[in-house]
């Protein structure tokens, strides 16, 4: 079996995860997926925005304009669009091939330009029951479906074996984390650590994301200028996923105040594999990634699949927060249990070795 992985937007080899470089959710999924499949014994070939050739894990990758040559030079069992498309080039692809085109939606909603339902697919995968669910009206009657989980980083998972206590390992003072796109929630969090400070101080903030609010570069540096001036907070912006996994074994909590409507988070993934206590929104898959494990704050019409602002409850984020990191002082031990009943349980359920089964099942399908 020999499987096609398409990406129209990035540009990356399955090495990226290994470097220092900043790596998104989708890459993420479609790299460590590919190796995965090829340690099982299925081939796999990238196409996406590099300029040359390059080669990792087994995984050749190419430029997507080498698409049209190797449609007829090699033969592919499937077509995997992954992320994002457009009409014309799965268009292209299906002209010329009568191999099954699936598209590996991480998005939100099927919305032209980004994500067109095409007739041109023979099937779909989701990665979350709520992005399956909000969907449906989509999903064209001759399309095969099936759900196939997101999963952490390996490396994430041997954070904290069983022997390994979790909260000697973490700094004190307490760091809480933010990870993410600045529109996932970044903006939120100054107004919530406002709060938080009246009560205490003993505490630091890393901030591993973009800062952009605006489109102005001027708006932009002055917002840049006063968040970094905040007591307590630094921001780091984005790093390489080697980085952010040693970042995450010595944080205490994840502060996911998230308004976007998330269809699978991995860092929600790898901060919960990695003994962080998180603090999220109910918004979208947030809770079903979560695994009941998370303390969820609740927010305005957490279904909506295109919405991005709703409004947080600042008290509420700052009030859980400091519960929180009162019982990991107050009652260590049962902490420490609750900490390691959830790693277990991620470690036990979001491995990209355990998807590997249900994408050949769905492939050899069709």
């Amino acid at each position: 079996m020999h499987l096609a992985f398409i990406d129209f937007v990035y540009a990356y080899d399955a090495g990226r995860p290994d470097t220092d470089e900043p790596l998104g959710g989708t890459t993420s999924a479609i790299c460590f997926q590919a190796r995965e499949l090829v340690k099982a014994g299925i081939s796999c070939t990238f196409f996406n925005r590099v300029t040359e050739s390059r080669q990792a894990h087994g995984i050749t990758t190419l430029p997507l304009h080498a698409l049209s040559e190797e449609i007829n030079k090699t033969p592919y069992d499937t077509y995997i669009f992954c992320g994002r498309w457009t009409d014309e080039f799965v268009h292209l692809v299906r002209e010329n091939t009568k191999a099954p085109l699936i598209a590996w939606m991480h998005e939100s909603a099927f919305i032209p330009p980004l994500t067109p339902a095409l007739d041109d697919f023979d099937g779909v995968v989701f990665v979350s029951e709520w992005q399956k669910r909000v969907n449906q009206d989509a999903v064209r009657p001759h399309w095969k479906q099936t759900l196939i989980r997101n999963a952490m980083n390996p490396a994430v998972a041997l954070s904290f074996p069983a022997e390994k206590p979790i909260l000697g390992a973490k700094a004190s003072p307490p760091i809480l984390l933010f990870i993410g796109s600045f529109a996932r929630g970044a903006f939120h969090i100054p107004p919530i650590l406002d709060k938080i400070r009246v009560q205490r101080r003993d505490f630091s903030v890393e901030m591993f994301c973009n800062l952009d609010p605006s489109r102005n570069a001027e708006t932009d540096a002055a917002y840049i200028n006063w968040l970094r001036d905040q007591p307590n907070v630094t921001h780091v912006g984005m790093v390489g996923q080697p980085e952010l996994s040693r970042r995450m074994r010595r944080a205490t909590l994840l502060l996911a105040p998230n308004p976007w409507p998330e269809t699978s988070c991995i860092s929600l993934i790898e901060a919960s594999a990695s003994g962080l206590i998180p603090i999220i929104t109910n918004r979208a898959a947030l809770p079903e990634t979560a695994s009941g494990f998370a303390r969820q704050i609740p927010i305005e019409n957490p279904d909506e699949k295109q919405g991005f602002d709703m409004p947080i409850d600042y008290e509420a984020f700052a009030q859980a927060t400091l519960a929180a990191l009162r019982e990991c002082a107050e009652n260590p031990i049962a902490t420490e249990a609750n900490l390691r009943r959830q790693i277990d349980f991620f470690q036990a359920h979001y491995q990209w070795s355990q998807r590997v089964e249900t994408w050949v099942e769905f492939v050899r399908g069709f």
